[in-house]
């Protein structure tokens, strides 16, 4: 079975490490983690490069492999040297070794109400069990909510009047929970097993456990000493909100086989069956970010056009041609089609938004070479002789040209297939589907259709049909019109354009270059990616570092507030409710990393917090995501504090279109360095939402051991030790509860850790038992932390990102000035400063370079394709200069339909230029044909022109038709697609016209130029005659 899905999903070329650190603090994590995992795996063939991420309590270093690379390899080569690591620090957790992949649930389930968090979680454990027991679902997460954890808490007090000190309670605590087989004892009849149990699970458990035992024999229990809190992990700010309410979120994968659409009906199911019945009082349960609706819509949406589009093309060949022969090309749509869907499964390609795109692409496409055998068919059956025989010898006397066709237009698409990055891959199924449509056609045109066509059509057949009649003589008068603009105008400017082929080239030069200074003045916007609107908008807050997670949330409260408001004004035009849900986050960002270009790895921070609304699907409603994201931008405006706040309404994410990653020798430097290259694109008109992702990061107080209290039996580790254990906790060890693995920790309660007097006061436990104020062994002095240190190849880096207006500026616009004056300047005044870009200027290098290389390798297979079949280095080229001719039309549709020129538009046009090769190779073969029957070569090309212009004309109708729906489409979830369709739609038919006369003047130059030099300066007395693929030399 076929997997369903709404893009693609595909490795990444990424391996990914990451290592917790509890407690560690940024510059901790960096020195002992990252930057020794940097080192160890450098040498690991196929890096492309190495980015680090340093937070609090985790470490994560990703290694982006080369195009090419085996990424299983590599995955093992750089896990076996992460293990040979042996100087993480005691308290680092073992290494997670992963491969990013751009995985996205099919949906999630907010369960949400007036309930305590350990009640939410409780139940989301139980529907995550009750769906992964369903067939249809395999894998299913838990977010929103904390990890379970268990604090043991001894004061002080408690502490000094028993003698001990956390390290003993974290040890009274590890020894007194346990269960450990002991072995068996046998005996004659049976063998019984041995085992201790004393597994502690709960607060009274360890409130039981015996911490002391007196001389007198009393004892001394755990709970006496100090306060078990069985609840959730301290150090994960992390706040979940849904419709206003507290919430837990099932995030639902499909994997394997698994059908998005399958998995929304078993869920739903279960919801309305099951759950719903059963769930608490004041809990309700929704379906959140549901990506199978959003399949389901998408791919009805091209469905139907996909249809719309067949329909135009079959109707377009039914009044051009023989019914018989429109019915059977028809068909071959259908089996190539049908073929198509067989092998996907077999290639690993889903149905997707871009597959089912190919497919549209190929409506029009695939008819080409039908409609040449079927002609030249339908041609020989005229002349009488058996059918069969004629069809075998119409199909022969084009199977070369055919044969040549496809594989040159094979050729043109296969540049797609190797563009580099996460977009090749993500846009890699359209020229794949396209390809196997091609080569499939193929086969169908000249082994299948043949046979179809073999019958010799009754001429009485259907003459008493009234809607048959009426059908002949609506073809009978479109071919009528046909041979008339043949015989009169067609003829008139042909002939023209062979006698006066300079003037014809010259204009085709003028409306080339005409063409590109549209684009070079501006007139033609680019921008390298189109954005794809969904049902969510969301807003993105970072705080000042250090802002509790209640100031956070409060600030959420208010981004809530400004987007009701924006909502009531657009619901209040629109006269529709517009938002169905609105979830909001604090201490981590979901949608930050769910772009296909993203590692997927976040650190909950307590200063981060992001709130997403959900609005109505698209196609019901008039107001977009993109009208809707403006005005709360405008609505909320500047937010006291906030660090940074940016809006986005885009589903998928290629990065920001301005991204600038700085790096210099000294913070001090980097610090002036980023201050400089943000107040820059202050300036920029259409230029919002800048920031960086440096922080200046937490005050904290660093610790440095005395001289003296080393005379008391104290080294720095002592210290350190006792410190953490006191304010971070000691972890004593981890138990499993049910399916959640829970940490236990010995700490001091809250109250006597959360001010500095605390630390002051704090007494540390010296060599001989005695204890000492902190203050009399330590200095004490404040500094900061920054929250987060990001790396690149060994070097920090901070990246500055901004967003712009398209209809002001563009990326590309920004990132031109800035590597012209600005960055350049920057240097000058800061030495030692570098710069590279990322985002989308680093994914459009990548696919730029790819296309380039890849078009030219295309060209190279085309000239040497055409060379076989027209036996000549110098036709070849003749066909090959229409290419850029071609292009007139993509840039024409571009400039009047308004849209931005882009990756998808130059797929479109590398996609052009083997459908323009496809009509000049058949019609510069037909001349060919006509000058070895005797024609001069002006005779044969304007012969070639009338004759083939019937079905160089149909080639563009149907490619153009195929594509209409598309083109005209105004559904919001079909505009990223249209600039592709465009290109090639739009493209073909405006070329078609240009095409007719360049390749006969071209033709016509290509030949005088021969003569010339042969004459002129070879010094033959006159021109020697080429043989062409339709030519012998006659013996004398």
């Amino acid at each position: 079975t076929t997997v369903q899905e709404v893009f693609p999903e595909f490795s990444l070329d990424q391996v990914q490490v990451e290592v917790t650190y509890p407690g560690g603090s940024p510059e901790e994590v960096e020195q002992s983690i990252v930057r020794r995992i940097e080192d160890r795996i450098e040498s690991v063939e196929g890096i492309d490069r190495i980015l680090g991420t340093a937070t609090e309590n985790a470490g994560v270093v990703t290694a982006e492999l080369k195009r090419g690379t085996d990424l299983s390899r590599a995955r093992t080569d750089i896990k076996s040297e992460v293990d040979r690591i042996t100087a993480f620090p005691a308290e680092a957790e073992q290494p997670i070794v992963t491969e990013v992949t751009n995985r996205q649930q099919a949906l999630q389930i907010a369960l949400y109400g007036n309930a305590s968090e350990r009640t939410l979680k409780e139940l989301a454990q139980r529907v995550k069990d009750d769906l992964t027991r369903n067939p249809q679902i395999s894998f299913v997460r838990i977010g929103g909510v904390r990890d379970y954890e268990i604090s043991v808490e001894a004061s002080r007090e408690a502490l000094r009047k028993h003698q001990m000190s956390l390290a003993d309670v974290s040890r009274i605590v590890r020894e007194g929970s346990l269960d450990l087989p002991g072995g068996s004892v046998e005996t004659d009849e049976e063998e019984i097993v041995i085992r201790t149990e004393g597994q502690n699970y709960t607060k009274s458990d360890f409130e039981d456990i015996v911490a002391l035992t007196r001389d007198d024999g009393t004892r001394v229990r755990l709970g006496e000493i100090a306060e078990i809190q069985d609840g959730f992990a301290e150090n994960s700010d992390l706040i979940t909100r849904f419709n206003g309410k507290p919430a837990a979120i099932l995030n639902v994968f499909r994997t394997g086989q698994e059908q998005v659409l399958d998995i929304e009906e078993t869920v739903k199911t279960y919801l309305d069956e099951d759950l719903q019945a059963s769930l608490p009082a004041g809990i309700q349960a929704s379906i959140w970010q549901n990506q199978a609706e959003n399949l389901r819509n998408r791919l009805n949406l091209l469905i139907e056009n996909g249809i719309l589009g067949l329909f135009l093309v079959v109707l377009t060949l039914t009044l051009f041609l023989a019914p018989r022969l429109a019915f059977w090309t028809s068909v071959g749509i259908f089996l190539s089609f049908s073929g198509t869907f067989i092998l996907m499964q077999y290639l690993d390609v889903s149905i997707n938004l871009l597959s089912l795109f190919g497919f549209i692409l190929s409506i029009g496409i695939v008819v080409d070479d039908a409609i040449v055998v079927g002609e030249n068919v339908f041609a020989e059956q005229e002349n009488k002789g058996d059918p069969l025989e004629a069809s075998i010898r119409g199909t022969q006397r084009v199977g070369i040209p055919v044969i040549f066709a496809v594989l040159t237009t094979v050729a043109a698409f296969s540049p797609l297939l190797f563009i580099g990055g996460t977009i090749g891959k993500f846009l890699g199924d359209i020229p794949t589907i396209v390809i196997i449509v091609l080569l499939l056609s193929l086969v169908e045109v000249l082994l299948i259709l043949p046979y179809h066509l073999s019958e010799r059509p009754d001429r009485e057949e259907g003459k008493s049909n009234p809607a048959i009649r009426t059908l002949n003589r609506v073809r009978q008068w479109v071919a009528a019109q046909l041979q008339t603009f043949v015989r009169g105008p067609l003829t008139t400017a042909l002939r023209f354009a062979t006698r006066h082929y300079g003037v014809t080239i010259a204009a085709g030069v003028s409306l080339l270059f005409v063409s590109f200074g549209f684009v070079g003045n501006g007139y033609i916007g680019f921008s390298f990616f189109p954005s794809v609107q969904g049902k969510l908008v969301t807003a993105q807050l970072e705080m000042p570092v250090g802002t509790t997670p209640e100031a956070t949330e409060r600030m959420t409260a208010r981004l809530q507030e400004t987007g009701y408001a924006a909502i009531e004004d657009l619901e209040e035009k629109a006269g529709q409710t517009l938002v169905e849900n609105v979830y909001v986050t604090v201490g981590q960002q979901p949608r930050a990393n769910s772009s296909p270009n993203e590692a997927g790895f976040t650190a909950t921070k307590a200063n981060v917090a992001e709130v997403s609304f959900e609005m109505i699907d698209p196609e019901e409603r008039d107001i977009t995501s993109a009208q809707f994201e403006d005005r709360w931008r405008e609505e909320t405006g500047r937010v006291p504090g906030a660090r940074s706040l940016s809006f986005t309404a885009n589903v998928v994410s290629v990065g920001k279109p301005v991204s600038v990653e700085a790096s210099a020798p000294t913070a001090e430097k980097l610090d002036r360095t980023v201050a400089a290259v943000q107040d820059s694109l202050d300036r920029f008109g259409g230029v919002f939402d800048i920031r960086s992702d440096q922080e200046q990061g937490k005050r904290e107080l660093e610790l440095e051991l005395k001289p003296g209290a080393r005379t008391l039996g104290l080294s720095l580790n002592d210290l350190a030790g006792q410190v953490r254990a006191a304010f971070f906790g000691l972890e004593s060890y981890r138990l499993q509860r049910g399916q959640n693995e829970v940490r236990v920790y010995a700490r001091l309660p809250d109250d006597q850790r959360n001010a500095i007097e605390d630390l002051n006061e704090y007494r540390i436990r010296t060599g001989s038992g005695a204890q000492v104020p902190l203050e009399e062994v330590a200095n004490v002095s404040f500094g900061y932390s920054p929250s987060q240190i990001n790396r690149q190849d060994g070097r920090r880096v901070v990246t500055v990102t901004a967003d712009v207006d398209p209809s002001v500026t563009t990326g590309n616009a920004i990132t031109s000035t800035l590597k012209a004056s600005v960055l350049p300047n920057i240097q000058r005044e800061i030495s030692g400063a570098t710069f590279s870009f990322g985002g989308q200027q680093r994914q459009q290098r990548k696919a730029q370079s790819a296309l380039i290389i890849g078009f030219l390798l295309a060209l190279f297979a085309i000239y040497a394709l055409l060379a076989i079949p027209f036996r000549s280095y110098l036709q070849p080229l003749v066909i090959m200069s229409t290419i850029p001719f071609g292009w007139i039309g993509a840039l024409l549709g571009h400039l009047l339909l308004d849209i931005q020129l882009g990756l998808l538009s130059i797929y479109g046009i590398v996609g052009l230029s083997g459908v323009i090769v496809n009509d000049a190779l058949v019609m510069l073969d037909f001349a060919n044909e006509e000058r070895a029957e005797g024609r001069d070569w002006t005779d044969a090309l304007v012969r070639a022109g009338q004759m083939r212009f019937r079905p160089i004309l149909l080639t563009s109708l149907t490619t153009f038709l195929g594509l209409f729906p598309i083109i005209i489409e105004q559904s919001v979830q079909a505009q990223f697609l249209i600039p592709m369709a465009v290109s090639l739609g739009v493209g073909i038919l405006f070329g078609t016209g240009v095409l007719m006369f360049m390749v006969p003047s071209l033709a016509m130059l290509q030949n005088d130029a021969v003569a010339w030099v042969q004459t002129t300066l070879l010094g033959y007395d006159e021109p020697v005659k080429h043989l062409g693929p339709y030519e012998t030399e006659t013996p004398s």
